[in-house]
């Protein structure tokens, strides 16, 4: 029996085994995952291509990289509004939701969640937010905008043919089912045995009957085809033989006619505000963006989608 001393476990090959294994890794453990692909970053927040497609395909965007500049800006806007300690009250968020299904319309808001495939949790996570980047808008854009009565005028006198009327009438209607109570009524008119109002109470299945057939004001586009050509035909103060269309026997009457024009500044004046505030919002909301994607250095990587 040999009394020289053991040498240790590892001979020189199983020095070398374990530097190698230190080197390569060949313990058991899982491989490391790729790094995230990023799509956006703005400030220290990122958006990857996995949270993009996610959004993405419940989105009605087709095309991907408007929706990626998009999706970028509410992400900024959010980050914003946070900063700038922009919130809501309950009762402005309450009006707000009962404003959004209003506009549904209230046999369609369930239908459209069902279709859009979004939770009732979903969609009012996302009307939040929608409230809050509109908060910022209003603070940051619209309440900035204001409206000389001067710009106003100009605006009027530089582009007047935008407030253009065309030709309307006020005219009045009997409806009825058959020809001979037609005929009947246009002879009790002929005679002046009746008024037109009162006949068109009494007897017209349209719906302003009890208004005399009072139709209002009414311009060629406001009528069905087959009843532009016999009113907008009469004079003022005219009366129409029986006309026959697809929704029955008609006595037209028309009262008074107002011929194409310009509307008056007065008249037009709010829509003329209306344009003018718009355009001047389009422009601060443009600016006010720009200078938001600089504060927060927006990145967007359209080509990290594919």
């Amino acid at each position: 029996m040999s009394l020289a001393p053991r040498r240790g476990i590892f001979g020189p090959i199983g020095i070398l085994m374990v530097l190698l294994c230190i080197g390569t890794g060949c313990s058991k453990e899982k491989p490391v995952a790729p790094p995230r692909r990023l799509v956006a970053k703005f400030g220290s927040q990122v958006i990857t291509r996995d949270e993009f497609l996610a959004r993405f395909v419940k989105a009605s965007y087709r095309q991907a990289s408007v929706y990626l500049e998009e999706m970028a800006l509410q992400e900024v806007m959010m980050q914003e509004a946070e900063t700038s300690g922009v919130e809501f009250t309950h009762a402005e968020l309450a009006a707000y939701v009962q404003e959004l299904k209003d506009a549904y319309g209230a046999d369609h808001f369930e239908q459209y969640l069902s279709r859009s495939g979004l939770s009732y949790a979903d969609w009012l996570s996302q009307a939040k937010a929608d409230l809050i980047r509109s908060k910022l808008i209003e603070a940051n854009v619209t309440s900035k905008v204001e409206v000389s009565e001067a710009e106003l005028k100009n605006y009027y006198d530089e582009g007047s043919s935008e407030f253009e009327e065309p030709r309307r009438v006020r005219a009045r209607q009997i409806l009825v089912e058959n020809s001979e109570t037609a005929n009947q009524l246009l002879r009790l008119l002929s005679r002046r045995k009746r008024s037109f109002e009162s006949l068109a109470a009494e007897y017209s299945a349209a719906p302003e009957a009890a208004q005399g057939g009072d139709l209002g004001w009414v311009r060629k586009d406001d009528l069905p085809p087959e009843m532009e050509t016999p009113i907008f035909s009469l004079s003022e103060g005219k009366r129409s033989k029986v006309i026959h269309t697809s929704f029955g026997y008609h006595i037209f009457q028309v009262d008074k006619i107002q011929e194409a024009r310009v509307g008056p500044f007065a008249e037009v004046k709010e829509k003329v505000r209306a344009r003018v505030f718009d355009s001047k919002a389009k422009s601060r909301y443009d600016e006010w963006v720009k200078e938001l994607k600089s504060k927060w250095q927006l990145q967007v990587f359209p080509e990290e989608i594919l």
